[in-house]
């Protein structure tokens, strides 16, 4: 498992597009020499892949409309609970509910997540936790 922030390295590196094709949506990290030929999760060993260039590069088949199903829904259907999130009217727990997300998934790795933040140019986003927490020091 790569960590956040060798992702976070890897997505700067790499402008948050597929090191093939340029395209930006559901971007994977791939390993130049595969785990069970002794690669690493070094940096140097790693390159951000979209799921369908990473799917050819393993000689697999890609299907758009099938992609991670079993642990998201479509990106269309993920919009309003999205704009809701945003908005402050959800919180975390209950978005990643109708995300069909796990709870120990973080929001900001999921793939509908990333999308609706590139889509709506939303560059920083404070939770309620931290909008409560930063009028309490305003107030302060």
């Amino acid at each position: 498992m790569v960590s956040k922030a060798t992702r976070n390295k890897l997505e700067k590196c790499w402008n948050n597009r597929c090191a093939i094709c340029g395209g930006n949506d559901y971007l994977e990290v791939h390993h130049l020499i595969a785990k069970s030929a002794g690669g690493t999760d070094d940096y140097d060993n790693l390159i951000l892949l979209c799921a369908c260039c990473h799917a050819t590069v393993h000689n697999k088949a890609y299907n758009p409309n099938n992609y991670h199903q079993n642990t998201s829904i479509d990106y269309e259907s993920a919009k309003p609970v999205l704009a809701q999130y945003f908005a402050n009217e959800i919180g975390a727990r209950e978005t990643k509910e109708k995300l069909n997300l796990s709870q120990k998934t973080h929001l900001s790795e999921s793939s509908v997540f990333k999308r609706y933040k590139r889509e709506h140019n939303i560059v920083k986003f404070y939770n309620n936790v931290d909008l409560v927490n930063s009028m309490r020091r305003k107030n302060v």
